[in-house]
């Protein structure tokens, strides 16, 4: 079944940059370029997530070093690259890319529509060389920061031109984490203003009501994980309704806890009551894993063949990228 599913094509629309490099390269990058590596962190072992975590802070280990590259344009570049060659062999056609682009200026001491210019340029150039149609969704994190960063983020976005690769915008982090109370407005009102698409990480962390929130204050147009959905009749059938579709991740859900070890995933639930969603990967690579072996995990979960054969109907019909069907 896995060969079968991986000479599938697909689309992927939940994936992080820095979760889909290969953690080889993270490690030869963070050794050649001589880079401190935070106390108490082992990169034999902190590099990967693969059983499930004690929370969200826990599973995200892996970003005290991941926060450290790149420290070139030609580092960005082999990042890029090697993301995209992992997306080729898993038979991906199409990718929505998040990255919050900030640190990547931070990192190099350039301006932020530097930065921005740096990544879209690579992603440009590895669109081409493996043939998949890619756009990129800022992600902004949440904190006490988060108006700042959105805004920056949109001017450098203006600064360089409104280019037609960036597709959407990102909310993700800590859900109990506190945040401006005008931050969905301005969500919305980049919506409105850019024509931006808007997917939130909400419900990864047991809350129905970060959902509801997402879906009014936030105009979301997808919803990032949003595992708790099922806690809620309600919600279940908003996004039914409002035809808002959920980036389901089976093994990351797993793996964050999001979904207990011994609980069946809600892929189920949202099944039995016609909640639209997509199967994603969010960090692959973190996981030592594959879009393949997420459809596969659904696979196990639902024992629902029909759904992964139209998946990538479903992927392009509520994909940010323009044109796919």
């Amino acid at each position: 079944m896995e060969q079968i599913i991986k000479k599938m094509e697909k689309g992927e629309l939940h994936v992080h940059l820095n979760g889909l490099i290969s953690t080889e390269l993270i490690r030869t990058m963070l050794t050649n370029e001589d880079i401190e590596i935070p106390a108490g962190f082992n990169l034999a072992e902190d590099l990967s997530r693969t059983s499930p975590s004690l929370d969200l802070v826990t599973y995200l280990k892996p970003w005290q070093v991941l926060r450290l590259i790149p420290r070139s344009r030609k580092s960005l570049q082999l990042i890029v690259d090697n993301a995209f060659n992992n997306l080729k062999t898993e038979n991906v056609s199409f990718v929505e890319l998040r990255s919050s682009v900030i640190y990547i200026a931070f990192l190099n001491n350039i301006a932020i529509p530097t930065a921005l210019s740096w990544l879209l340029r690579a992603i440009e150039v590895a669109s081409i060389k493996y043939n998949i149609k890619a756009g990129l969704i800022l992600t902004i994190p949440r904190g006490d920061y988060t108006a700042d960063h959105l805004r920056a983020l949109l001017n450098a976005y203006t600064e360089i031109g409104k280019p037609q690769l960036v597709v959407g915008l990102d909310l993700a982090g800590n859900e109990d984490a506190p945040i401006p109370s005008n931050i969905g407005f301005l969500f919305s009102e980049a919506k409105n203003e850019y024509g931006f698409k808007i997917t939130i990480h909400a419900g990864e962390t047991g809350n129905p009501e970060n959902i509801k929130e997402a879906i009014f204050k936030f105009n979301a147009d997808r919803i990032g994980h949003g595992t708790a959905a099922y806690k809620s009749q309600e919600i279940m059938n908003i996004l039914r309704e409002k035809n808002i579709c959920l980036e389901i991740c089976p093994i990351s859900n797993r793996l964050t806890g999001a979904v207990g070890i011994n609980e069946s995933h809600p892929v189920s639930m949202f099944i039995e009551n016609s909640v639209p969603f997509v199967i994603c990967s969010d960090n692959p690579s973190i996981h030592n894993s594959s879009i393949t072996k997420d459809y596969l995990e659904f696979y196990r979960e639902t024992n629902n063949n029909d759904i992964i054969q139209n998946m990538l109907y479903t992927q392009k019909k509520y994909s940010f990228l323009k044109d796919l069907i």
